[in-house]
């Protein structure tokens, strides 16, 4: 990848879609579009999002994500063994209390069920990445859905059990299907496949596993039997592929709702589990509060790139490009400045109804992002 040496900056994925887009999308779902003119909406808006982060300076970009209606999905709209289910269709008591401390918005999450064999069918994402390399030069990143998140979120007993009697009976052809997709995806020509793992960043409170198995019927005697089960099937995923940046991204939680309610903790108790993942780069939210400080790595040194999270997507504040250089400086008390990437903490529109910034405001905060790249390397180089 042409890339600077020092403190490249990219994106963890989705950006804000435009009003012009969720119109259409409104109006495809009454009828009114066809698929060929909805299609037209999409491609704009993917274009105006790579160009939006060409003109912030983005050193890697992605298409935002612009196509999905949720970073998890997505999937079921490619694949007929998934099928998207609103989780108001499979809610019970037990969960609802969970859901409740979380002030989660049910009403609008849908849900990728496995209802047959998993297997890739069609491609997931390499669509996207073509479409996107006709608009850019720049590397590309294409965020997948991790497998852990994945297979946690599909298996439901009551719809699953049929094809997979046990939720770990279903572990090798999720990491298969997400396997063979990066290979493709490698092939098409993507420089960085990150992996969205919002259930790792779960094993500090536990309150979104717990609502996760109590929906899905699940028996977990000790929940962090979940971490080791995480790294496997992880690794199993990315193992031996070699001619392409993989990632992680271990995900705080992101939806429009105060902070308390979301995964609250630093990151130790997710250590040394996480640094077993075979990947290039963590990909870590440091800026919000919740997720505690970098100095947690201080006696867990990695050979890993650090995607330093250096942006609250959830704060309408803009950081200053000096308040982003003093947190890499922290930074760089643990981790060698070659190993240090700048990102936000997480996308911007993780799920196409709840952006938790405006367009401009995202654009804003990247911009930051890239003038304190720009004072880092003029430091260290």
């Amino acid at each position: 990848m042409n890339l600077p040496k020092l403190f490249p900056t990219s994106v963890v994925g989705s950006l804000p879609r435009p009003e012009w887009l969720l119109e259409a999308i409104q109006k495809h779902e009454r009828g009114e579009l066809d698929e060929d003119e909805l299609r037209s909406f999409y491609d704009d808006a993917v274009k105006l999002a790579i160009k939006e982060q060409e003109s912030a300076g983005i050193d890697i970009v992605s298409d935002g994500e612009q196509r999905r209606f949720s970073f998890l999905a997505f999937v079921a709209e490619k694949l007929s063994s998934l099928q998207m289910r609103p989780v108001t269709d499979m809610m019970n008591e037990e969960a609802q209390k969970w859901v409740d401390r979380m002030n989660l918005p049910v009403d609008i999450i849908q849900n990728p069920i496995i209802v047959g064999k998993i297997k890739r069918e069609t491609p997931l994402a390499v669509d996207e990445l073509q479409f996107a390399k006709r608009y850019t030069e720049k590397p590309i990143k294409v965020p997948l859905i991790g497998p852990y998140t994945l297979w946690i979120n599909s298996w439901n007993r009551k719809l699953s059990s049929s094809l997979y009697p046990r939720p770990e009976d279903a572990v090798d052809d999720v990491a298969k299907l997400l396997r063979e997709e990066i290979v493709a995806l490698r092939e098409a020509g993507a420089s960085f496949v990150q992996l969205d793992e919002p259930g790792i960043g779960n094993f500090t409170d536990y309150r979104y596993a717990r609502f996760q198995l109590a929906m899905h019927e699940w028996r977990v005697d000790d929940l962090k039997e979940l971490h080791g089960l995480a790294v496997d099937i992880i690794n199993r995923a990315v193992r031996g592929i070699g001619g392409i940046r993989t990632g992680v991204h271990v995900c705080r939680g992101n939806w429009p709702a105060e902070e308390r309610y979301l995964s609250v903790g630093g990151y130790a108790p997710m250590l040394p589990d996480m640094l077993d993942l075979r990947v290039d780069q963590l990909v870590l939210e440091l800026a919000t509060p919740r997720a505690g400080g970098v100095e947690v790595f201080q006696d867990h040194p990695t050979d890993h790139e650090i995607g330093l999270g250096v942006i609250d997507v959830k704060s309408p504040e803009v950081e200053t490009p000096e308040k982003i250089v003093g947190m890499v400086k922290k930074a760089l008390r643990i981790f060698e400045p070659d190993k240090i990437w700048l990102n936000p903490d997480c996308g911007f529109a993780s799920g196409r109804p709840w952006p938790v910034a405006t367009r401009e405001t995202a654009f804003a905060k990247l911009r930051a992002q890239t003038e304190a790249a720009k004072m880092l390397r003029a430091e260290f180089s």
